[in-house]
C-alpha cells in the first residue's frame, strides 16, 4: 500500500482534514477517510469485514433490558457467538483457500474474499469483543470504534493496536510536533524499506542466489559459514522489511495526534530468548500472551506446553500452509519452553550465574543464533520443501 500513490495522497490530505474538523467529529471522519482509501484497493474485502465489525460492535452494545429482536442482540454479546464468527471468518477467509490448493482444487471462489489485512483486522476484533465481555473498555461511540478498526496507516502490517490504548493515546489539540515527529519516523521507515532492506536482499542474493536457487541446489556442499551467514541477513531483512512498515504506521498515525504502540526495539541486543520476543514484534507478543498463554497456562498448570501451543498459534496466525511457518512458531516455542526451565533451575538454586557477564555474552550470542536458525523455515516458506529447511538447519550444524 505504502507504495502507491494514492496512499502518499491521503497522508498528504487526510490530516489537514482531520484537524479542521470540530473535534467531535474528527474520529467519524479518521474512519470515513481511512475507510475510503482501503475501498480503493479492496472494496469487496473492506465491505465484509465492515459487515463483521458492524455486526460485533452491535452484538455488545445493546443494553441488556432492551426486549424482542433488540434483547437478542444483546444476548449475542454475553455469548461466545461473536467471536466464533470471527474466528470462523478468518479460517474461511485466510485457510481456506491455502487448503483447496493443497488438495489440487482451484479456489478463485473463495480468492475472491481473501480479506486485505485480515490478519491484523482478526486480532483487534477479537481484542475488542473479548474485552468487551469482561466489561474493560472505556466508554466510546461507533465512530471511536471504526477509527480504531479501520485506521489505515497500522490496517495492513500493524502494529496490533489495543483499543482502551488507541482511545487513551490521542490528542485533541494541534501541535507541530506531531507533524516533525511523524515525518522523522515515516524517513526512518523508507530508509529501512527503500534502502536498507534492499541493500541487505542484494548481498542476500549473491549469498543464496535469485530465490535462493543457488543454496538449494547443494545445501550439503555449503559451507556451515555460509549457511550462517545467509540465515543472519534473511533474519536482518525480515527485521528491517517488517520495522520499516511499523515505523512508516506509526509515524503516518502521529499526525493525526495518535500515539499508536511500538513493534520493535533493537532486538539485536536481547541477551535472552524471552527478551527477543519482549523487542521483536511486540504488538503481537503481548497479544498471545495475554489472549493465547494465560489462558493456557491457567488450564494446564504448565508452562512448558503452553508456551509451545502459543507460539504454534503465532505461526498459524502467519500461514497454516505451507507448514514452514507453523515449525517456525514451534522452533521458537520451544526455545523458550527450555529458557523457562533452564531459568526455574538457576532460581531454585538461588544462583545468581545467569546475571554474570560471561553468561549475559553468551545468552545474547546464543539468541542469535537461535533466532536466525529460524529463518530456515520462515524464509523457506513456500520456496522449498520443509525437508530443505530441516537439512539446511543439519548442514548449519556440519551434520550434513
Amino acid at each position: 500500500m505504502i507504495t502507491t500513490p494514492i496512499w502518499w495522497a491521503f497522508l498528504l490530505v487526510s490530516p489537514i482534514l482531520y484537524w479542521v474538523a470540530p473535534q467531535r467529529l474528527r474520529a467519524g471522519l479518521l474512519a470515513l477517510l481511512s475507510f475510503t482509501l482501503l475501498m480503493t484497493f479492496a472494496p469487496i474485502d473492506i465491505g465484509l469485514m465492515a459487515l463483521l465489525a458492524t455486526f460485533v460492535y452491535l452484538s455488545h452494545s445493546v443494553p441488556q433490558e432492551k426486549t424482542g429482536f433488540q434483547a437478542t442482540i444483546a444476548r449475542l454479546g454475553k455469548s461466545p457467538w461473536p467471536i466464533a464468527v470471527v474466528l470462523a471468518y478468518f479460517v474461511w477467509s485466510k485457510y481456506l483457500p491455502a487448503l483447496l490448493d493443497a488438495l489440487g482444487h482451484k479456489a478463485s471462489f473463495f480468492d475472491l474474499f481473501l480479506p486485505l489485512g485480515i490478519s491484523y483486522f482478526t486480532f483487534k476484533l477479537l481484542h475488542y469483543s473479548l474485552e468487551r465481555r469482561r466489561g474493560t473498555l472505556p466508554a466510546h461511540g461507533f465512530a471511536d470504534f471504526a477509527a480504531f478498526m479501520f485506521l489505515a496507516p497500522i490496517f495492513t502490517a500493524g502494529p496490533i493496536e489495543r483499543f482502551d490504548h488507541f482511545l487513551k493515546h490521542r490528542e485533541a489539540t494541534f501541535h507541530w510536533d506531531f507533524v516533525a515527529e511523524g515525518l522523522v519516523r515515516i524517513a526512518q521507515g523508507i530508509v529501512k524499506k527503500f534502502f536498507l532492506a534492499v541493500l541487505v536482499f542484494k548481498v542476500l542474493e549473491k549469498v543464496a542466489g535469485t530465490d535462493y536457487e543457488l543454496l538449494l541446489a547443494d545445501i550439503g556442499g555449503t559451507p556451515a559459514w555460509k549457511i550462517w551467514v545467509f540465515l543472519f541477513l534473511a533474519l536482518a531483512y525480515s527485521y528491517l522489511d517488517f520495522a520499516a512498515y511499523s515505523d512508516i504506521a506509526i509515524g503516518s498515525s502521529r499526525l493525526f495526534g495518535l500515539t499508536i504502540a511500538e513493534n520493535f526495539n533493537m532486538p539485536f541486543l536481547a541477551m535472552s530468548l524471552r527478551e527477543f520476543w519482549q523487542r521483536w514484534h511486540m504488538t503481537l507478543a503481548s497479544w498471545v500472551l495475554t489472549y493465547v498463554y494465560m489462558p493456557l497456562v491457567g488450564q494446564t498448570r504448565n508452562p512448558y506446553w503452553s508456551i509451545i501451543l502459543t507460539f504454534a498459534v503465532v505461526g498459524i496466525w502467519h500461514a497454516a500452509w505451507p507448514v514452514h511457518w507453523i515449525l517456525w512458531g514451534v522452533w521458537h516455542g520451544v526455545g523458550l519452553a527450555i529458557l523457562i526451565w533452564w531459568t526455574q533451575l538457576f532460581r531454585k538454586r538461588r544462583s545468581k550465574a545467569l546475571q554474570q557477564p560471561v553468561m549475559r555474552a553468551a545468552g545474547w550470542a546464543l539468541t542469535m543464533f537461535y533466532a536466525a536458525a529460524s529463518e530456515a523455515f520462515a524464509t523457506l516458506a513456500g520456496m522449498a520443501p520443509i525437508s530443505d529447511s530441516f537439512r539446511l538447519l543439519g548442514a548449519s550444524l556440519g551434520l550434513i
